[in-house]
C-alpha cells in the first residue's frame, strides 16, 4: 500500500513548529488547537463528497464551484522554496506549476494526474475558507503586542489553516476510494506551508494571492529553473 504523501493528524501538528508565531502559542493549547484545525478540513471534505458525490475529481469539482484552473509549466522556485500552486480569491482561479508538482510527483511514486488532484484539493480547501468556513487561521488568536494586561492587536495562526487543508485532502483523497498508507516512506517528502504570518490576509491583500503551497528544502541543490 502506497503511503499517502500528505501529513496525518498527527504529524501536521508539526506545521505550527514552523509557523512565525508559534512562540507565542502556549504549549498546553497545542495539540488542541491543530486537531480542531484538522477536523474542520474532515468536515469540510466529508460535505464536499455529500453535496457533489464520490466519483468526481476535485478538478471537476473546482470547475463548478467557479473556480479557474491555470497550467503554468514553469518549476517555480522563489529562493529556496518551491511552490507548486497558488490561490487567487479575487480572481477565483488556482495556478498548478506543473514542472513542480511533476518533481514532486516523481520523488514520492505518483502519477502527475494524481499528484495534482491532491495538490488542487489542498487548495480547494483554502476556497472553501475564503468563501463559505472562514479562515481556519482565525480559530486561535495570539497578541501582536502584549505589555502587562495590556493587548494591542491580535493575529491568526497561519499554520492552522495548512493543517486544515492537509485534514481536507487526506478526507477527500480516503472518500474518493483511494487507499493510503499509515506511514510516510520518507518525511523529507512532505510538503510544508511557508508559515506566513496571517497579518498579510488583512485588507487588502484579502483580494490577491492569499495562499500558496510550497515545499520548502527540496532539490535545493538544483534550483535551476528548466
Amino acid at each position: 500500500m502506497r503511503a499517502f504523501p500528505f501529513p496525518d493528524k498527527i504529524m501536521s501538528r508539526e506545521e505550527l513548529l514552523r509557523d512565525l508565531l508559534y512562540e507565542k502559542i502556549p504549549k498546553n493549547d497545542l495539540e488542541r488547537i491543530s486537531d480542531k484545525a484538522w477536523e474542520t478540513g474532515v468536515a469540510a471534505a466529508q460535505a464536499v463528497v455529500k453535496e457533489y458525490g464520490c466519483d468526481r475529481q476535485m478538478k471537476e469539482i473546482a470547475k463548478m464551484s467557479g473556480l479557474t484552473i491555470e497550467w503554468s509549466q514553469k518549476d517555480n522556485i522563489a529562493g529556496n522554496v518551491r511552490y507548486f500552486s497558488e490561490y487567487y480569491s479575487g480572481r477565483k482561479k488556482i495556478t498548478l506549476y506543473v514542472e513542480s508538482i511533476s518533481k514532486w510527483a516523481k520523488i514520492n511514486k505518483l502519477p502527475v494526474n494524481e499528484a495534482e488532484e491532491l495538490i488542487l484539493s489542498h487548495e480547494y480547501f483554502h476556497f472553501l475558507e475564503c468563501t463559505r468556513l472562514g479562515l481556519t487561521s482565525k480559530q486561535y488568536t495570539v497578541p501582536n503586542i502584549k505589555i502587562g494586561p495590556i493587548i494591542l492587536g491580535k493575529s491568526g495562526i497561519r499554520a492552522l489553516s495548512e493543517i486544515g487543508a492537509h485534514g481536507f485532502s487526506r478526507t477527500f483523497y480516503e472518500l474518493s476510494g483511494k487507499s493510503t498508507g499509515d506511514k510516510m516512506n520518507n518525511k523529507q517528502n512532505l510538503l510544508c506551508n511557508e508559515a506566513i504570518n496571517p497579518l498579510e490576509f488583512d485588507g487588502k491583500k484579502t483580494a490577491e494571492k492569499i495562499f500558496s503551497l510550497s515545499f520548502m528544502n527540496m532539490f535545493k541543490s538544483n534550483k535551476k529553473r528548466r
